[in-house]
C-alpha cells in the first residue's frame, strides 16, 4: 500500500537561522575536510527539486542527507525518497526532522562504497529513480565518476557542485578544464549547467560560487568503442599530459617508439604535434581503436617469435 506524505513544509529547514540553531542546539561543528556546507537559498532548492522532473511514481536517490532540506523537499515530489549521509551525528538529526515524512528512507553509509543498486531495490517499488543531490564538495569528483558507473539506474540526474566541477563537466576541446572528468561525463551522458549559486546559498559559506548541473544519461555512449576501459586508459594518458604533444604524452605513458606512434597518429587523421588537450572525444576514441588494434598485432607477432624460438630450441 503506498505510503501518504504529510503536510511538511521542507522550507522551515532552508534558512540561515534554522541551521545555525540544529548546529548550536546539536553541538555540531560542520567538518571542512567533509566539505560539509547546508543549502539556505529556498529559491534555489525549489529551482533544483523542479529540474530533477520527478513524477509521484518515480523515486528520487541523495547523496548527503545534511538536516534534509533537499530530501524534504524531494519527499514532496516522488513516492520515496532514499538518502545516504556518512555522518551520524547529521544523521540523528535528520531522522528526527522528517519523521513526519513516511516515504523518506535514511542511510548511514559512505556514498563512495556503498551497494547503490541494493539500496534501491530494498527500498520501494517505483517505476524509475532519479539521482539528485548537492554533493560534499570535498568528495564531488569521485562520485561524479561513481555516478557515471551507476548510470544505468538513473535516466537523469541533478547534481550541485563546485563551479570549477560543473566547467569541467561541460569543458570542450581546448577549453581550460578540458580533463579526463569531461571525457567520462560527455561520454555517457548530455550535460549542461543550468544556473550558478554564491557562496551565500550555503551555510556556512564555501569560498567559492557552486552550479547546478544537469545530465540526462545516454542509451548507449556518445561514440563507441570496442573497449571502455582501453578508451579512458588512453584518453586518460592523453589528458594528464595535456600540455605535451599526444605523441609525447602516449609516449611516456605507453613506451612505444614515437615514429610508430607518429604514424598511427597520422592514419587518425590527427596531427602528431597537436597537444592532447585539443582532442575530442571521437579522436579519442579512434586513438584507442588503431592503438589497440596495433598493440594486439605487435603482441601476436611477438609471440609467435617466441613461440617459433621454443619450436626450434
Amino acid at each position: 500500500m503506498e505510503q501518504r506524505v504529510q503536510p511538511f513544509d521542507p522550507f522551515k529547514l532552508c534558512s540561515v537561522g534554522t541551521v545555525r540553531r540544529l548546529l548550536l542546539e546539536h553541538q555540531i561543528r560542520p567538518s571542512k575536510a567533509m566539505g560539509q556546507s547546508f543549502i539556505v537559498n529556498r529559491s534555489a532548492l525549489e529551482r533544483i527539486v523542479n529540474a530533477a522532473e520527478l513524477k509521484p511514481d518515480e523515486g528520487a536517490f541523495e547523496i548527503g542527507t545534511g538536516f534534509g532540506a533537499l530530501t524534504a523537499a524531494l519527499a514532496q515530489k516522488c513516492r520515496i525518497v532514499v538518502s545516504l549521509e556518512k555522518d551520524k551525528r547529521l544523521l540523528s538529526v535528520a531522522e528526527t526532522l522528517l519523521k513526519p515524512l513516511a516515504n523518506v528512507r535514511l542511510i548511514c553509509d559512505d556514498a563512495l562504497t556503498a551497494d547503490w543498486e541494493a539500496l534501491i531495490r530494498e527500498h520501494g517499488d517505483v517505476t524509475r529513480w532519479k539521482f539528485v543531490s548537492n554533493l560534499p564538495y570535498a568528495i564531488s569528483k569521485p562520485l561524479l565518476m561513481r555516478l557515471m558507473k551507476e548510470r544505468h539506474l538513473f535516466p537523469l540526474a541533478v547534481v550541485t557542485v563546485q563551479r570549477e566541477v560543473a566547467q569541467r563537466m561541460v569543458a570542450k576541446p581546448g577549453d581550460e578544464g578540458y580533463s579526463i572528468l569531461s571525457i567520462a561525463v560527455q561520454f555517457y551522458a548530455d550535460v549542461r549547467v543550468l544556473f550558478n549559486l554564491p557562496p551565500t546559498s550555503f551555510y556556512p559559506e564555501p569560498e567559492v560560487w557552486s552550479s547546478v548541473v544537469k545530465l540526462q544519461f545516454l542509451s548507449q555512449p556518445r561514440v563507441n568503442v570496442s573497449d571502455e576501459r582501453w578508451f579512458f586508459k588512453v584518453a586518460e594518458a592523453v589528458l594528464m599530459q595535456r600540455r605535451k604533444t599526444v605523441t609525447n604524452a602516449l609516449h611516456i605513458r605507453f613506451g612505444l617508439p614515437k615514429g610508430l606512434l607518429a604514424e598511427l597518429l597520422q592514419s587518425c587523421g590527427i596531427d602528431p604535434e597537436r597537444r592532447g588537450e585539443t582532442l575530442s572525444i571521437q579522436e579519442l576514441a579512434q586513438l584507442a581503436e588503431n592503438l589497440r588494434q596495433n598493440l594486439t598485432v605487435k603482441g601476436k607477432r611477438s609471440g609467435e617469435r617466441r613461440r617459433g624460438v621454443i619450436r626450434g630450441a
